[in-house]
């Protein structure tokens, strides 16, 4: 069955967008057709799976803000083939930066306009086996229509109390959103991204974590390597970048 992952954090620099793209690529690798929508401004997703390939940045407030006819309209003006095997993508545009405006003057004339994205969605869904949504970090009208389109979402994490304090307001809105917009989205978990197994501060804030969200902690983190860092410099998903690597458990 068919399933849209977001991975969205109300905190920055958490490694977000290279846990999705790697993600989406591992999921690829395993013969499931995936399509990845960049909403992120910054574009770092779309850089890292169609660099070299020609696009033109969607007009996305036809995609957040409206509900398109039908899906040969979305294959025509949002859907790209990426670099790699049964990926594609809908790629970022630096006018997602802005685009928060127009999602807020549409909200004022009802809720409904979180909900475009998922509904737009739905004309191509069932052609891929996962639809993954990378986001700007923070609680936007951008992010809310992330949330609304999504299945499950996933929500990467260091080990410091300022990404607490993002699952914590995530989990808030993910809540007030599903009563709000009447959709149908749940919290998957958080996993440790980037971070050094052997620190102490890692161990006890894991600890922290386990015994006050035991169910929310997924069994997978990525620790901080080299590899990763090489991975993000050549703008490629870690299986390609790095034939041998250990940066996942």
């Amino acid at each position: 069955m068919n399933k849209v992952i977001g991975f969205i954090t109300e905190k920055g620099g958490v490694s977000k967008t290279m846990s999705s793209v790697n993600f989406a690529h591992i999921l690829a690798v395993s013969g499931y057709r995936v399509l990845f929508i960049d909403l992120d401004a910054q574009m770092n997703a779309t850089d890292m799976l169609m660099m070299g390939t020609e696009y033109e940045c969607p007009c996305y407030t036809d995609v957040l803000c409206r509900r398109v006819k039908n899906a040969d309209s979305l294959y025509a003006g949002f859907i790209y083939e990426s670099n790699f095997d049964l990926i594609d993508c809908i790629p970022g545009s630096p006018v997602l930066k802005d685009i928060i405006y127009d999602i807020h003057s549409e909200a004022q004339k009802g809720l409904s306009v979180f909900t475009c994205l998922r509904q737009n969605i739905g004309f191509v869904r069932d052609d891929y086996d996962y639809v993954i949504i990378d986001t700007n970090p923070g609680d936007t009208t951008l992010t809310r229509c992330a949330i609304c389109a999504c299945d499950g979402v996933l929500s990467p994490i260091k080990a410091d109390n300022f990404s607490f304090s993002g699952v914590t307001g995530l989990l808030q809105t993910i809540i007030g959103l599903k009563q709000a917009c009447n959709v149908s989205v749940e919290f998957m978990g958080m996993f440790f991204a980037d971070v050094s197994f052997n620190s102490s501060g890692y161990k006890r804030v894991k600890e922290w974590y386990e015994e006050n969200y035991s169910s929310y902690i997924l069994p997978v983190s990525i620790r901080h390597s080299v590899q990763v860092s090489d991975s993000t410099l050549k703008y490629l998903p870690l299986l390609v970048a790095c034939k041998r690597h250990g940066t996942t458990d």
